[in-house]
């Protein structure tokens, strides 16, 4: 009897005997109105992914006929949504903005030191599908950010893109001044360059030692920096990490400290990782706008419809390069 009680003792004190009670919380069944999903269970584990679709007549909210949804911590990374066909579903509109009027239609902004490419600036709702989209090109005489200067700051919002004889204005950190022995000097941009750049050199004054091999609270650097096309995500008390927003992924390095000098160390960068595949380039094609198609992802547009055929071309991004087939061809089912 004894080595019974024994044998409980040790299962009861010894870490690592007992199975593990602190399991990630699983999900229950997710709830979508007007669609299906497999597969159909009342509770799935932490990590668990769903695919759904939609009943005839309606469509998801995301880029393809089906959508794939993954539980993660009880909770579900999407809520899963069918709507009508007829209803369109908002444009992806790199380096601009849009406005839903209230006709369905949508009306397209570029950011500034952007233009649109020829096309109108309103996107029409036809049946559930987005007439040609526009495209925000950068303009030939805007500038793009303006050049960074040791030991200074811009005292603006930050842009990625400027227009034409647009103006900034740079400060120089304490204990440091321009050429001219001011604090502040205004740049400005001409003809797609910016001309009046200062330099910020320690003046007579010695200020605090500028030592950058230890770091500091990031409150200690001021405004967090801009990184274009990606956000800040988290925010400690000694570091920040960033994520960058749908078709673009981060370069660089993963988190961002700020030095003892009151500077930032390096910024990683959102680079573009997408192909744009404009349909208007494309004579066999159904001329829908402009697509865009992620890196390592496959389009199938549809071709110009002949003889009763079901007819698409195969679009494929691969390393940032564009690839489309010639129209493949099936014949529609009469039955």
């Amino acid at each position: 009897m004894w080595l019974t009680g024994l044998r409980f003792a040790l299962l009861v004190w010894i870490p690592g005997v007992l199975p593990a009670v602190n399991e990630a919380e699983p999900c229950s069944a997710p709830d979508l109105k007007n669609g299906y999903f497999l597969p159909v269970q009342e509770f799935y584990p932490h990590g668990s992914h769903v695919r759904y679709s939609c009943d005839t007549g309606y469509k998801t909210t995301e880029e393809g006929w089906w959508a794939t949804i993954e539980c993660q911590h009880g909770d579900w990374s999407d809520k899963p949504e069918c709507v009508v066909e007829t209803v369109c579903l908002p444009p992806v509109i790199p380096n601009g903005k849009f406005k839903r009027n209230l006709n369905g239609s949508f009306e397209i902004n570029c950011n500034a030191g952007y233009s649109l490419n020829g096309l109108d600036n309103i996107v029409e709702c036809l049946s559930g599908t987005l007439s040609a989209v526009p495209l925000c090109q950068k303009q030939p005489q805007a500038c793009g950010q303006p050049p960074a200067v040791p030991n200074a700051v811009v005292i603006q919002t930050y842009q990625e893109v400027f227009d034409a004889y647009s103006t900034v204005t740079y400060q120089c950190r304490d204990g440091f001044l321009t050429q001219n022995r001011e604090s502040e000097k205004t740049a400005y941009c001409d003809a797609g360059n910016w001309v009046g750049i200062p330099r910020c050199t320690r003046s007579a004054r010695p200020g605090p030692p500028d030592t950058q091999t230890t770091f500091v609270s990031i409150d200690r650097c001021g405004e967090i920096p801009h990184v274009p096309n990606g956000l800040p995500v988290q925010q400690e008390q000694r570091y920040l990490k960033y994520k960058c927003q749908m078709y673009y992924k981060l370069v660089g390095p993963e988190t961002v400290v700020c030095h003892r000098g009151g500077t930032w160390s390096e910024l990683p960068k959102c680079k573009e990782d997408f192909c744009l595949l404009n349909t208007a380039e494309y004579p066999d094609l159904i001329n829908t706008g402009n697509t865009f198609i992620r890196n390592g992802k496959t389009e199938y547009p549809k071709c110009v419809d002949r003889w009763m055929l079901n007819h698409y071309v195969v679009a494929r991004c691969i390393e940032g390069r564009l690839r489309v087939s010639e129209c493949k061809y099936q014949y529609l089912s009469t039955s």
